[in-house]
């Protein structure tokens, strides 16, 4: 006993000693397992990966080509599956819309409508110039005529508002040289409602009238841009194209009957006013976009340029239509009448495209014109003074209504800048609209659309929440559905589709525009521009980091 007293006293003198050597010891041992271990597992997994690597080189050197014959025959059943899927959607789309496109049979009669039945595409069927020997009846076309003046008043109702336009023309009516100064300022300078415009009140407080205003000037610059063939006998074009039209304003318009729904006071209506309503090539998807400063088209030189291009336009435009079919007439002009269908549609790229390249589109089996031959895309514009807070619920409307309008931007201008004014005059055709060079110098939506009184109510008026706001987009008009215009079989790796035609000569012309938008992209630049500023905060914050080093 005493002996093992002894052993362990000496034990316990030298036992940090000893325990570190065991603990030194423990530790060689376990280093040692793991790296074995470690190398094992790394050992294996590397011959796994070369195994792997040297099968894949074994299939390879098996395999003659890749894809083989058994992929392609797969990857054809996938192709010819959704050939059909793209056939089956294109048909439903038609069909849909031949229930929304109809014509008045009972305003136009069965005969009238026999003649239109199957006449998609009209560009297709109709040429241009067309043989005056081809042209509808002249008894037919005269009845068309007197329908779209009766029926105007009743596609206004749809809005809950009122036509007051005079449908047929006089001359100066619309002149581009202020031929109506003053017409429109009947609706621009009153007290009370949107646009200046008085309401007679019961006395009930209930206000009298339409419930949604809409100026006789912005509806004669409408049957200016959408029937121009006023004062003539429409052709059989002119009709196909101003039925379309009138489709589209229905749709437009009832898009702000269903925003205002069961709404019987303009206090209880989201909308107020209708400001503009442009369809086809009077619309411009320039106005809003950001340029570099200085070489913006909103520039007061590009302005100025554009504006007396327009108003060039514009003069010889009108005297040509009061002057009659003769054009210049005894001044020995031209009898040519411009083709309805030029500037009317855009491509994919929101390019307006030339009636010859449409019928060139609708004529070729080419892939390369397979968009036009599905659709024609209709450009339009509605501006509408009204509450900003049903701003989504628009949107959403014009995504869900039956003739579906792809919103492609949303302008929205404060109430002092609303009418555009001198502001807006370098903004294209919109600007001239704005200014009233297109349909007389009014003064309800132009020169005093920033001032009190103008397009807007001022922010203390009777709808302080009302704001400007422009939806531009597109509506689709389906063509009938033929599986050879799609060019399935022309289709390799070199084919570019949805291009505007499959002619080389014409193709490279509306592609340079397709690079406008980097143009467009140096604004976007300029925020760098200022990010230099942006930088000096770091500057200020190393006094944000003194914090931590007084912790």
């Amino acid at each position: 006993m005493d002996q093992l007293k002894t052993q362990l006293a000496v034990v316990l003198k030298h036992g940090f000693w000893i325990s570190t050597g065991l603990v030194l010891l423990s530790t060689v041992a376990i280093w040692y397992f793991s790296t074995a271990d470690l190398e094992e597992k790394n050992s294996k997994q590397t011959s796994k990966i070369t195994l792997a690597i040297n099968t894949v080189g074994e299939v390879e050197n098996e395999l003659e080509t890749i894809p083989n014959d058994l992929s392609h025959a797969e990857m054809g059943l996938l192709i010819t599956a959704r050939q059909g899927e793209v056939l089956e959607s294109w048909e439903r789309l038609y069909s849909r819309q031949q229930n929304i496109l109809t014509w008045p049979e009972g305003e136009l009669g069965t005969d009238f409508v026999d003649e239109f039945r199957d006449l998609l595409p009209i560009e297709k069927m109709v040429e241009f110039p067309t043989d005056p020997a081809k042209e509808l009846e002249t008894t037919l076309r005269s009845r068309y005529q007197r329908y779209i003046k009766n029926i105007l008043p009743d596609l206004a109702s749809i809005a809950n508002t009122e036509w007051t336009a005079e449908f047929e023309r006089s001359v100066g009516a619309d002149g581009g040289m202020g031929m109506e100064m003053g017409m429109g300022m009947g609706t621009g300078m009153g007290m009370n409602g949107p646009g200046g415009t008085t309401r007679d009140v019961d006395i009930t407080g209930a206000e009298k009238g339409p419930l949604v205003i809409w100026s006789n000037e912005s509806q004669t610059q409408v049957l200016k841009d959408l029937f121009p063939w006023r004062g003539q006998l429409p052709s059989t074009l002119d009709i196909y194209y101003s039925q379309e039209n009138i489709w589209i304003l229905k749709q437009l318009l009832g898009i702000v009957a269903d925003l205002n729904g069961d709404a019987t006071q303009p206090y209880q209506a989201r909308v107020h006013e209708i400001q503009k309503v442009n369809i086809g090539k009077s619309v411009n998807f320039a106005q809003g976009s950001i340029s570099e400063p200085g070489k913006s088209s909103s520039g007061m030189t590009g302005g100025m340029e554009m504006m007396g291009d327009m108003m060039m336009d514009d003069m010889m435009g009108e005297m040509g239509d009061d002057m009659g079919a003769g054009g210049l007439g005894g001044l020995g002009g031209s009898t040519a009448s411009p083709d309805p269908a030029e500037n009317r549609y855009v491509n994919v790229a929101m390019e307006p495209i030339t009636g010859s390249a449409l019928r060139s589109a609708l004529t070729s089996n080419s892939p390369s014109d397979a968009a036009l031959a599905v659709a024609k895309r209709v450009p339009v514009m509605l501006s509408l003074n009204m509450d900003q807070r049903a701003i989504p619920e628009l949107i959403a409307t014009c995504g869900s209504s039956q003739l579906m309008v792809e919103v492609h931007q949303v302008r929205m201008l404060p109430q002092n800048a609303s009418g555009g004014g001198m502001m807006d005059m370098g903004g294209g055709e919109e600007g001239m609209d704005e200014m009233g060079m297109g349909g007389g110098m009014g003064m309800g939506g132009g020169m005093m659309g920033g001032m009190p009184g103008g397009a807007a109510a001022d922010a203390g008026g009777e709808f302080p929440l009302d704001m400007t706001v422009e939806v531009y987009g597109i509506i689709y008009i389906y063509n009938p559905v033929d599986a050879e215009k799609l060019g399935l079989d022309q289709v390799d790796e070199n084919t570019v589709i949805d291009g505007t035609n499959g002619n080389s000569s014409t193709q490279p012309a509306t592609t340079p525009p397709v690079t406008t938008p980097p143009v467009t992209t140096p604004p976007v630049t300029t925020p760098p521009a200022t990010t230099p500023p942006a930088t000096t905060p770091p500057a200020t914050t190393p006094p944000a980091t003194t914090p931590p080093e007084t912790t």
